[in-house]
């Protein structure tokens, strides 16, 4: 297989900070569903069934704050996890520079909740992520699950779930890339 040097330091960069993930868990059978309406972020805060969380975790990540969506974890032993890399970031700068890197690769990242399922400490939420790679020839859109755990009203983990190859075969770069 040939690949291209804008393939190379695309996918270079993606493992550099780990922006992907695996087909995630489902919701918990308790949880109850806010909604099954598509929703954006501007559309989200004024659904009142949605988790408040779940609302600020979406707006956050589409504003271009990364101190905003810092401050949505709690201040000591938050974890934010890309299951794709096994790369994991720790406390509210970690948060910071998983957000800066985020969106600095992925030109024009948005998200767009789908759904959302709250339960005792722990917010399932559903999502559509999109953008465009840095140096990569076309955009992407995939689904995405994320499952937060909460500490009172903050985010104590966040877990993402998306399939890597579905963004790199939108992307315009080869699927069977292996990262080392």
């Amino acid at each position: 297989m040939t690949i291209n040097r804008r393939s190379v330091t695309t996918v270079a960069a993606l493992a550099a900070f780990g922006i992907a993930g695996a087909v995630g868990p489902a919701a918990s059978s308790s949880a109850q569903p806010a909604s099954a309406a598509t929703m954006t972020a501007v559309d989200l805060s004024s659904h009142h069934r949605l988790p408040a969380v779940a609302v600020n975790w979406a707006t956050a990540w589409n504003g271009n704050d990364p101190r905003c969506f810092a401050a949505l974890f709690v201040k000591d032993g938050s974890r934010y996890t890309d299951h794709a890399f096994g790369r994991t970031y720790t406390g509210r700068d970690g948060m910071a520079e998983w957000f800066s890197n985020t969106k600095y690769f992925v030109q024009n990242a948005k998200i767009e909740v789908t759904d959302a399922f709250a339960g005792r400490d722990q917010v399932s939420i559903s999502w559509t992520f999109s953008g465009q790679l840095l140096n990569a020839p076309k955009p992407f859109s995939v689904p995405v699950a994320t499952v937060l755990q909460l500490r009172g009203n903050k985010i104590l983990t966040n877990d993402d779930y998306y399939n890597m190859q579905d963004v790199l075969l939108q992307s315009g770069l080869p699927a069977d890339t292996v990262f080392g």
